[in-house]
């Protein structure tokens, strides 16, 4: 595509696609040419912030610096209809950030019109639609990729790294952790049902199985998973918010105690919904197990009631000459409205034939970027891809078809009590 403008357009104008809009657009302006959503009102909100420079925490995990962004960008061309856009704009990529299960139905929309295809995880959400997109894109043609943020952090590429060019020696097995200090957030929007995202391992867990994945450079074998539901649903109305409930100064999931008593900032009006309500059905903490091939052994471990300042992702890895301690969130240090002032990652390295003391010690500082500098980093990858330019960062559909797999695999393991083999 090089010497070629970018014509792009989004569907699905939530956080996510309306940060890629506004990243693309500050890279490259005039290359977003139209957006769809069934409602445009948060896409109003987000861009009405930045070109006000009061973008508070509706930016969510996808705050970026945005400067002298045009007025015009709001008179984006706007549909409705995905058909309708795809058919009169004059589009060469698509971003798809749709709800999850939808993802399928998208991707087919853009393959029939041979389409640069830069869709958000996962890839589908059943079984029969990872396998269909599988199918659609292994040979496709233009870009596909899969977006995992984390994968482009420096700490992930270190770890990898340090992991596959030998330093801990062979690989024999990980633990890995993800207490999600933000769980809550889960359970107050759309996110909450399996209808719409299917299970919380599909939502969260994709991108910490997609992190092992590319760090040990296996493929996983077989899937054995444990889940429940002990913190969050219940049998409080669906539309119940913290702003009308009568206990919201006494309920400790209130978003009014929450910034009582743990200084969190009133998050944006549709993420205030009540956590007891009756239409939650996921499971709020999983354990997965995974056989990879060669005989590598993982575990991997989620909770969305981790405190509110108690957030830890990472895990070990260990090898035939060594241990590597990865923690994403090392040390940091949260504004009361969620934006970090302090931020960093670090890797930690003992290895066996070494004089106690010795290490290897490395701090990758992340502040005032999100997804541990992941989602910048990745975003220049999509642009190098679609610019035909090398990059390391590819989060290629096989990655993702395999991410998508294995988290299935775990729901399916999760109902059945038994060990599934994935078949890729």
């Amino acid at each position: 595509m090089s010497g070629k403008k970018l014509r792009i357009a989004c569907i699905g104008a939530g956080c996510s696609g309306t940060h890629h809009m506004l990243w693309f657009e500050q890279r490259i302006p005039g290359s977003v040419v139209a957006f769809c959503d069934l409602d445009r009102r948060l896409f109003d909100s987000i861009v009405d912030a930045y070109l006000g420079q009061n973008i508070g925490n509706l930016a969510g995990d996808f705050k970026q610096e945005i400067s002298g962004l045009s007025k015009d960008f709001k008179n984006l061309p706007y549909y409705t209809d995905p058909d309708e856009m795809l058919d009169k704009e004059d589009i060469d990529t698509v971003l798809i950030c749709t709800y999850c299960n939808v993802h399928a139905e998208m991707i087919e929309k853009c393959v029939r019109r041979n389409m640069n295809i830069l869709t958000e995880k996962p890839l589908a959400t059943t079984e029969e639609d990872v396998e269909k997109c599988w199918e659609l894109l292994r040979n496709y043609p233009k870009v596909a990729v899969v977006n995992f943020t984390m994968k482009g952090a420096p700490v992930s590429l270190a770890a990898k790294h340090h992991v596959q060019g030998g330093t801990i020696g062979d690989i024999i097995s990980v633990q890995y952790v993800n207490n999600v200090h933000y769980g809550d957030e889960f359970f107050r929007k759309w996110m909450r049902t399996s209808e719409k995202s299917d299970t919380l391992i599909l939502q969260k867990a994709t991108h910490d199985l997609d992190i092992i994945n590319n760090i040990i450079g296996l493929k996983p074998v077989s899937i054995a998973a444990f889940g429940s539901r002990l913190v969050y649903g219940g049998d409080m109305p669906n539309d119940l918010t913290c702003d009308v409930c009568e206990k919201k100064w006494s309920c400790p999931m209130s978003v009014y105690r929450l910034q009582l008593d743990a200084a969190k900032s009133l998050p944006p009006e549709h993420i205030r919904k009540c956590v007891y309500a009756k239409e939650i059905d996921l499971d709020d903490n999983h354990v997965v197990i995974i056989q990879y091939e060669g005989g590598v052994t993982a575990s991997y471990s989620q909770t969305f009631n981790a405190p509110q300042r108690g957030g830890q992702r990472g895990g070990y890895f260990i090898g035939t000459e060594g241990i590597m301690h990865l923690k994403c969130y090392n040390e940091f240090s949260e504004t009361p409205q969620g934006q970090m002032l302090v931020g960093n990652s670090s890797i930690d390295i003992t290895r066996y034939h070494q004089k106690s003391g010795t290490r290897i010690y490395e701090v990758y500082d992340w502040a005032g970027h999100a997804h541990f500098d992941g989602t910048e980093y990745g975003l220049e990858a999509k642009l190098a891809l679609l610019e035909g330019r090398p990059t390391e960062i590819a989060n290629t559909i096989e990655e993702g078809y395999i991410s998508a797999k294995m988290c299935l695999a775990a729901q399916k393991s999760i109902e059945t009590s038994q060990v599934v083999k994935l078949g890729l």
